[in-house]
């Protein structure tokens, strides 16, 4: 966490500045550099542009799903601040992560579960009104840099805890970049098959969030490792939060095919859920 910073950040972004006063430093020195956040990989952004170019048109159904057919498109420059401002923040509103997952998808003629983001507040507003902060951002994450978080996390986990999050983050790379493999060797043969649908359903989940992770990071060294593995052990603190808040959440949802990367699935399950899940999960029972 010490040799991570934000972009556009140095020793000094910190000291003693309130968020604000940061983030409108941390913003000039972005512009100045005209350094931005890669959001799409080159080799997501092929993969996409094969798969549309072997499906053709969307179904009109699909495409009806996405209630906001006019939304304004971030600019790198948008995306990487509005990043910034969730890694200073803790949080940013539902609109803008909205916003981040269809700039995550730029070759997409729909957005399904980025117009479900956007609209959660309107669909559920009992549920809402228990998670979300006045401006739509998610009250039940660490307010502040989330660093701070992971320091102590790593600084108190038990060490079993450690160990499964180092292996979620290990065998969750191994997955991401055999499901790239596998995607690309169906579209090599002509024949889509469970590699792509794989890779549809989850293009805007976990899944398809962990594989663009994985692959904005070439190479894989230890403290990446480690950094990955504090952010899987910190989401499964704070989906438990959000289970303590929404007694009943549908965590069956995480079994869907392509919905989370197994392992991750699988470590949430069982730290969230109970140690039986992810068993539970494999046989699709209970």
């Amino acid at each position: 966490m010490d040799t991570d910073p934000l972009p556009g950040e140095d020793d000094t972004s910190a000291d003693g500045r309130d968020p604000d006063e940061r983030l409108d430093q941390i913003s000039q020195r972005l512009a100045d550099r005209g350094q931005v956040l890669t959001l799409v990989p080159a080799r997501v952004r092929r993969i996409d542009e094969r798969i549309n170019r072997a499906l053709g048109q969307l179904p009109p159904e699909l495409l009806e799903l996405d209630q906001n057919p006019e939304p304004h498109p971030l600019t790198p420059t948008d995306a990487t601040l509005t990043a910034v401002t969730a890694a200073i923040g803790g949080s940013v509103p539902l609109q803008d992560i909205g916003a981040m997952l269809r700039a995550m998808s730029p070759a997409m003629a729909a957005h399904p579960m980025a117009s479900h983001v956007e609209t959660t507040q309107a669909d559920v507003p009992e549920a809402a009104a228990s998670i979300l902060a006045e401006d739509g951002s998610l009250a039940f994450l660490p307010d502040g840099d989330p660093r701070d978080v992971l320091r102590v996390l790593a600084d108190t986990a038990p060490l079993e805890d450690l160990a499964a999050g180092w292996r979620t983050a290990v065998q969750v790379r191994e997955w991401a970049l055999d499901l790239c493999r596998r995607v690309e060797g169906e579209l090599k043969a002509g024949q889509l098959g469970a590699a792509v649908e794989e890779w549809l359903h989850g293009r805007q989940l976990m899944s398809g969030l962990a594989v663009i992770a994985t692959l904005r990071e070439p190479r894989w060294t230890p403290s990446r490792g480690a950094s990955s593995a504090l952010m899987w052990l910190f989401q499964c603190q704070a989906l438990a939060t959000l289970d303590s808040l929404l007694p009943g959440c549908q965590w069956h949802l995480l079994k869907i095919p392509g919905f989370a990367p197994p392992p991750a699935r699988d470590l949430i399950l069982s730290k969230v859920v109970g140690p039986g899940a992810a068993s539970t999960a494999e046989t699709g029972t209970g």
